[in-house]
């Protein structure tokens, strides 16, 4: 499964960054990024670390993927490797709010009851 996705994202990264860029250079570049993610899958992470982990790697291999490139990389590129991040961040803030939400509610009823 890892192989698939490695060999589906140097593609459609292939499609996004200029033609000096070839999909031999994208796969190295984003080759140790998939590695480290299937070896912390395949010894069972927890979930929210592991998208974090990801979302660092996918970063750092946009780092990467801009510093082998002869010429800039578009824009489009560059939201393709914030993306992530800002998926991280948005779903770590969701389970936040979600939590003291519930944490609100419980000691409200909790308080109810003892009214009682």
């Amino acid at each position: 499964m890892s192989v698939s996705l490695w060999l589906l994202a140097s593609m459609v990264i292939d499609v996004l960054t200029p033609k000096e860029l070839t999909i031999y250079m994208i796969g190295a570049a984003i080759a140790p990024a998939i590695v480290i993610v299937a070896v912390l899958y395949w010894k069972r992470f927890p979930n929210l670390d592991l998208m974090i982990v990801f979302g660092v790697l996918w970063m750092v291999t946009g780092i990467a993927l801009e510093l082998i490139t002869p010429k800039p990389l578009s824009p489009y590129a560059t939201a393709i490797a914030l993306a992530p991040l800002v998926m991280i961040g948005a779903a770590i803030n969701f389970q936040r709010w979600r939590r003291s939400r519930s944490n609100v509610s419980s000691i409200s009823s909790e308080r109810k009851a003892a009214a009682d």
